[in-house]
């Protein structure tokens, strides 16, 4: 069985075909309409569209350090390359905290015991493989920037992740819940940081603000107020992206169903997880794709010599990257007949 399948039906080639048809391929209208159903979705108030979820990963580091500054960041020691990277880019150092064997997400003992250091104000909230973190066990001083690229649609109480962070970003790549090819969004309650990242996402520029904005300057296709990138989204995007919405409750109900038919021992549920993949730590898996549980360790790969860091003992994100394996959820039911 392969790790992922393809969400995609006659719809989204219907509105790529319209879109091209149309003329209007950069970012436009269907990107704007998708953010707004996105943040309806996910809760807030805001929804940005970019090209794919690392550049989400990236501008919201970006806009933070430039409002803020620079400073130490709590992560946890399990997680993406583009999860780190944009703090490294950023001048950050980081705080390595390990994670419980059960969830993958935090270990709340060794998450508290790193925030008795005073020097560090923000947390990194990695929802691992559709798991939500245990917000409610977080040091309430601690403000969060949630990574939820790997769990679109689960659930904490009664909101959705993607909503408790500062900022939250979120993957739209093909074997992720809904599928824009790449694509990635950055959700977030904070005008002053919706607006930062318009500008971010487009060169730094003025061009994209609303006119009323927390700079208050006059929009201008050619005044640059930011140091800025160019990681916009495509019309084909959105309308990829919109397509795709109308479906999420139903992939979200089939990925809950196939984990509750699903044979083996994996990660312990957290809240209402949206079953991105199965940790698995042993059984027959003769058939099977997988693939490591997200990259293991980080701090035990070549690239932490780049880093400003700190780690103690890690031996839970250890025997995980050493003992564990990974399989994919479908947006379709599974026939587990053959795993055991």
């Amino acid at each position: 069985m392969q790790l992922a399948k393809s969400s995609w039906g006659p719809e989204e080639r219907q509105a790529i075909l319209e879109t091209l048809d149309s003329g209007d391929l950069t970012m436009g209208r269907r990107v704007a309409k998708f953010e707004r159903v996105f943040a309806d979705y996910i809760g807030t108030k805001y929804a940005v569209m970019v090209n794919s979820g690392s550049s989400a990963n990236l501008l919201m580091v970006a806009a933070w350090t430039l409002r803020y500054g620079k400073g130490t960041v709590i992560v946890p020691a399990l997680g993406w390359s583009t999860s780190y990277s944009p703090f490294q880019q950023y001048g950050w150092k980081l705080r390595f905290v390990d994670i419980d064997r059960e969830t993958l997400n935090y270990d709340l003992k060794g998450l508290w015991q790193a925030n008795e250091k005073d020097d560090a104000d923000l947390l990194l909230a990695i929802n691992i493989l559709g798991n939500p973190n245990d917000f409610g066990g977080f040091p309430r001083r601690l403000r969060i920037l949630e990574d939820n690229c790997e769990s679109l649609g689960a659930e904490y109480g009664n909101r959705r992740t993607g909503a408790f962070g500062v900022m939250s970003s979120h993957s739209l790549f093909y074997s992720h819940h809904i599928c824009t090819v790449e694509g990635g969004v950055i959700t977030t309650d904070d005008e002053h940081f919706y607006h930062m990242l318009l500008s971010l996402r487009s060169h730094g520029w003025t061009r994209h603000l609303p006119k009323e904005n927390v700079f208050q300057v006059k929009p201008s296709a050619f005044e640059f107020i930011l140091p800025g990138y160019n990681v916009r989204p495509t019309e084909i995007q959105g309308a990829v992206g919109l397509e795709q919405m109308k479906k999420l409750d139903k992939i979200i109900e089939v990925r809950r169903d196939n984990a509750r038919r699903f044979p083996l021992k994996t990660q312990k549920e957290i809240g209402k997880s949206s079953w991105y993949g199965f940790a698995v730590f042993g059984g027959s898996l003769n058939g099977y794709e997988t693939r490591p549980i997200v990259s293991g360790n980080f701090v035990r790969h070549p690239a932490i010599k780049y880093y400003d860091y700190e780690a103690g003992e890690l031996p839970n994100t250890d025997w995980v990257s050493e003992h564990g394996l990974m399989i994919g959820n479908h947006p379709t039911p599974i026939d587990w007949h053959d795993i055991s």
